[in-house]
């Protein structure tokens, strides 16, 4: 019998206690509804980009490189991950460029990757605004 009391009185104290949490939340929510929370949701797709790095690279195009794009500056030549996309048709060599890329490092090297190419003819947006990869179309 001992036994049976102590377990309902725990049970007791365990509901008293959620009861009494319960209505320390509701205080805290309802003095918190006039603050505002902007919070920024990004795809998965975009978590190879960083647009806290986005750099601004002009030069010309120099070649292809599988699905990357050679660009000659005057420091030498840079490759840029253009992703899904194949741009070797859509620029002859010697094009004057401006690329927008988040640059990183991986292995010990940097990385660009594209989200826009600026030319004469327009710009070619590979990625959308938080870095999420636009699909390829044909051309």
């Amino acid at each position: 019998m001992g036994r049976l009391g102590t377990f309902r009185s725990t049970c007791r104290l365990g509901l008293l206690l959620v009861l009494a949490g319960g209505s320390g939340v509701v205080a805290v929510a309802q003095s918190t509804t006039s603050a505002t929370c902007a919070v920024r949701i990004r795809p998965r797709e975009a978590a190879d980009y960083d647009l806290s790095t986005e750099v601004t690279v002009r030069g010309v195009v120099e070649g292809w490189e599988g699905r990357s794009l050679r660009i000659r500056l005057a420091a030498g030549v840079l490759r840029v991950d253009t992703g899904a996309w194949n741009t070797s048709g859509l620029f002859e060599a010697g094009t004057p460029l401006e690329v927008l890329a988040s640059r990183s490092m991986a292995d010990g090297r940097q990385r660009f990757l594209a989200r826009e190419i600026r030319h004469a003819g327009g710009v070619l947006r590979l990625r959308d605004a938080s870095g999420a990869p636009i699909q390829a179309v044909s051309l």
